[in-house]
């Protein structure tokens, strides 16, 4: 099979010609899309010589079940099925996934996705999702998105906007793309002071902050715009809890393949959303395998708008 994939410590990933995987215990499934994440780039900066080689780029992906092991129940040969393939790999014409794995969650695609739509929506959305969750967005309360036209972003302002909160946006220069996601109010760090601005236009605090942009040195700034009692969430590892906690904050660092949400029912949940309309997937691009090394490259230096897919 073909596959984007690196055969050892220090050579740049490329298309290699490798044996189809072996499927002993696992579900074997043909690869029709894979979804381009920013974990993609650096999980590869984190390679050693002790990592296991061939090492296969890419973990979400949508496909069609070619094989699946003894016993197993819940998917069979032929089921068009979503989710994430973070120990074999996405970018290639076959992956395998063994049933049950928490931080490989699959679901079922429903009729009216698309294998594209589907391969756009594991990470990202379920990361959306389970920060939405924790901040406990509901209808009436004000949520910030830092960074709101992002992959994660995007989604994590429909998924509010269609809850009935009130989504204030931060973006950088992309204001309108915010607006058309959901976002009732909309501030460019581009243009100004983007915590002062809020501060200024909701002096008792916001209810929640989903921040998924600032770093530790910065993501403290978060709290002049939080009302005591509120609650942040960093997708990037930023936040210092006890910190936080001082200030009557309710601060958490979230993992995606922790989330509660990372399990079949939460992909079928996104599904349904984007099924419904509640969300779009929002590509805006789709390459061949051929294309991999240029897409990841325009991710890693942020000339990437919306999302990227790989037909395989």
């Amino acid at each position: 099979m073909r596959a984007f994939a690196v055969e050892g410590l220090g050579p740049a990933p490329a298309i290699h010609e490798l044996p189809i995987p072996s499927a002993d215990g696992a579900i074997l499934i043909r690869v029709k899309s894979a979804g381009v994440n920013p974990i993609d780039y650096k999980l590869l900066e984190r390679l050693t010589a002790a990592s296991t080689y061939p090492y296969v780029v890419g973990i979400d992906f949508a496909g069609v079940v070619e094989a699946v092991p003894a016993g197993e129940r819940d998917f069979h040969v032929g089921d068009r099925i979503f989710g994430q393939a973070r120990t074999h790999g996405a970018y290639a014409e076959y992956t395998t996934v063994a049933p049950g794995l928490k931080a490989e969650p699959l679901a079922r695609i429903p009729d009216g996705v698309s294998d594209d739509d589907a391969a756009a929506l594991p990470i990202p959305a379920i990361t959306a999702l389970g920060s939405l969750d924790l901040l406990r967005v509901a209808a009436g309360q004000s949520l910030v998105v830092m960074g709101a036209t992002g992959g994660v972003g995007g989604y994590a302002v429909q998924m509010a906007s269609a809850r009935g909160a009130h989504v204030i946006a931060t973006v950088r220069g992309d204001a309108d793309e915010a607006r058309r996601l959901g976002a009732l109010e909309v501030y460019d760090s581009k243009a100004a002071d983007v915590i002062a601005a809020i501060h200024a236009t909701h002096p008792g605090g916001v209810d929640a902050v989903l921040d998924l942009v600032d770093g530790p040195d910065t993501i403290g700034r978060d709290a002049e715009i939080l009302r005591p009692g509120g609650a942040l969430v960093s997708t990037i590892g930023a936040a210092n809890q006890a910190w936080f906690a001082e200030r009557q904050i309710a601060a958490h660092n979230i993992v995606s393949s922790a989330s509660p949400v990372s399990s079949p029912e939460g992909l079928a949940e996104i599904a349904r959303m984007l099924e419904a309309g509640v969300i779009s997937a929002r590509i805006r691009s789709t390459v061949g395998l051929d294309g991999a090394s240029q897409v990841l490259e325009k991710l890693r230096t942020g000339g990437l708008r919306g999302k990227a897919i790989i037909r395989l």
